[in-house]
């Protein structure tokens, strides 16, 4: 029975703590062989008022002294436009071994299947048609990045909102490339 504690200051949404645990499992199935049934994820949410670094309590740092408030911590997931969705499920989950994470449609009907590996598989698409539909990165503060990427001279094509994935922003980069950045 294992059992992983994991120390944090509290203040994560409930959906944040969901999703930690369930990579938690998932880590730990996947690295350690760990049996999901009965293994144990504890989160303790410890004030900051109780956790000190560098003889500092956390209620005496200033907010952005332990985590940046906007940061991009790297490639969340790729969403590839093909001709033909069922070939291409063959060739990536029969013949390279993708597993299916979820299937959805999106809100024009295309639709998509989500993969573990990061991989997003669609038909078509918006113009001009390319098998790139869009590139997401991860990111924390994903509601601040509108005006950083406005001032960047990026244009906001959606949100930040809810999106299949969770929240996120859609922008378009200088030469037109859709990138997503997603918390």
């Amino acid at each position: 029975m294992p059992v992983v504690t994991v120390q944090l200051y509290e203040g994560r949404s409930l959906d944040q703590k969901r999703r930690l645990a369930g990579a938690i499992t998932k880590a730990m199935v996947e690295h350690a062989g760990a049996d999901p049934s009965g293994l144990h994820v504890v989160l303790q949410e410890i004030p900051p008022e109780n956790w000190a670094r560098a003889g500092v309590l956390g209620i005496d740092r200033e907010p952005h002294d332990d985590i940046s408030v906007t940061s991009v911590s790297g490639l969340h997931h790729l969403l590839l436009q093909v001709s033909d969705i069922a070939r291409a499920e063959a060739f990536y989950l029969d013949g390279l071994g993708f597993t299916v994470r979820k299937r959805e449609t999106f809100g024009d009907g295309r639709p998509l299947v989500v993969t573990d590996q990061g991989l997003g598989l669609t038909e078509g698409g918006p113009e001009p048609p390319g098998p790139v539909e869009h590139i997401a990165f991860l990111v924390k503060g994903v509601e601040d990045f509108k005006d950083i990427v406005e001032t960047a001279g990026g244009e906001i094509v959606k949100g930040p909102g809810p999106g299949p994935y969770g929240l996120s922003l859609y922008f378009l980069d200088p030469d037109g490339n859709k990138i997503e950045f997603h918390e």
